[in-house]
This record gives C-alpha cells, structure tokens and sequence, in this order.
C-alpha cells in the first residue's frame, strides 16, 4: 500500500456506517486500512470504540491486524474443482 494517498473524507463516519450495514470485519478493514493512509484527521478512538461496541476488543484487534498487514486486500483462494 506505499506509493499513493488516499483522500477518504468522514473516515469515521464510513466506518459507522458499514458496520450499521453489517459489513464483515474484513470490510470494514479494508475502509480502516484506507483511512490509516488518508490525510483526513480521523478520530480513531471513536472509529475504535464502535468496532469494540459491535465486536469487541478482540475484533478491533483482528480488524487493526487485517488492516495494517494489508491482507484485508487479499483475494479468496480459488477452491479446486473436482
């Protein structure tokens, strides 16, 4: 993910929205990985506190691990075929 900015706006809001949504913890890793690379000034105890709400302290962690790593950005292995 180094090289490049990304401009997300009302990262906090995006957040709270996709989990109000019912997005997975990888989606929602991928919008928190994008908000660590943007310039906008996110108010991460409030991102984090309603990750903990919805998931707990475990699942800010997983989702903090997907999104810093970059895996969240990984794409489903192919299952074989018989």
């Amino acid at each position: 993910m180094d090289g490049f900015t990304i401009e997300m706006m009302c990262c906090e809001s995006v957040i709270e929205n996709e989990i109000a949504k019912g997005c997975t913890q990888k989606q929602v890793a991928q919008s928190y990985a994008l908000a660590l690379k943007s310039s906008w000034k996110t108010d991460w105890k409030r991102v984090n506190d309603a990750i903990i709400k919805r998931w707990s302290f475990a699942g800010l962690n997983r989702i903090k691990n997907l999104a810093w790593s970059g895996k969240c950005f990984d794409k489903p292995k192919d299952k074989p075929t018989a």
